[in-house]
């Protein structure tokens, strides 16, 4: 915990609507730590900032903190736009599609995105993003999966086709607080979809994969060209 206070106090400052936020979803939230919190959050605005995406796709919206973060990475890159860019006549507006399968999360996440300064950027959907996100028709440059871990693998094989060359994946959880290689955990349901997914990308040939172990795991997958 020292050492956690300590990143947090020496990066970007989380801001007051994200910190409301956070506070709002542990309070009034079951499970509130599933939200992305500070340290993650400026990671994700980062690399949006670096991979300079035009759509993003993410499944599983839970209380709009993640979407939030990455709308601001993509608010960022609109305003480093030079010259010509802004002035091209047919210019396409970034935005992040994100779904939540739970209908029940949207009476708490929607007026929290639809208030943000951010929520031009953000087009927020209920439904399964596996059967929905196909139908869109759109080419995505980033997603970020942190739905039901019991269907990664799924969900993975669902996005995947969605990805451009280039692309990258972020999923989120994959060291599941280290019960991936805990045999107490050997009968969970999401522990196994976890461990499931993460030797399932690991031998995909169509990737190239990194796992960050900060919270409970990051991994980023490149598609490959």
């Amino acid at each position: 915990m020292r050492i956690e206070n300590y990143i947090l106090s020496h990066i970007e400052p989380e801001g007051d609507y994200l910190y409301r936020l956070w506070r709002a979803t542990n309070v009034q939230l079951l499970h509130g730590r599933m939200a992305s919190g500070h340290l993650q959050g400026r990671l994700l605005k980062m690399l949006v900032e670096m991979i300079r995406p035009q759509y993003i796709l993410e499944v599983g919206t839970f209380s709009g903190y993640s979407a939030i973060c990455m709308a601001e990475g993509l608010k960022e890159n609109e305003g480093k736009k030079g010259k010509e860019e802004s002035d091209e006549k047919e210019e396409i507006a970034p935005k992040i599609i994100t779904f939540e399968i739970n209908d029940e999360q949207e009476e708490f996440t929607r007026p929290w995105i639809e208030n943000s300064p951010v929520a031009e950027y953000i087009d927020f959907r209920i439904g399964d993003a596996i059967t929905e996100a196909p139908k869109l028709g759109m080419t995505f440059d980033m997603a970020f999966i942190d739905g039901d871990k019991r269907t990664y693998v799924e969900t993975y094989e669902a996005v995947l086709p969605l990805m451009r060359p280039g692309g990258f994946i972020l999923a989120d959880n994959t060291l599941w607080d280290g019960h991936v290689c805990d045999p107490a955990y050997d009968h969970d349901q999401q522990t196994l979809g976890i461990r499931e997914f993460n030797d399932y990308i690991a031998k995909d040939p169509r990737v190239e994969v990194v796992i960050l172990p900060m919270r409970d795991g990051l991994t980023m997958i490149k598609v490959k060209k």
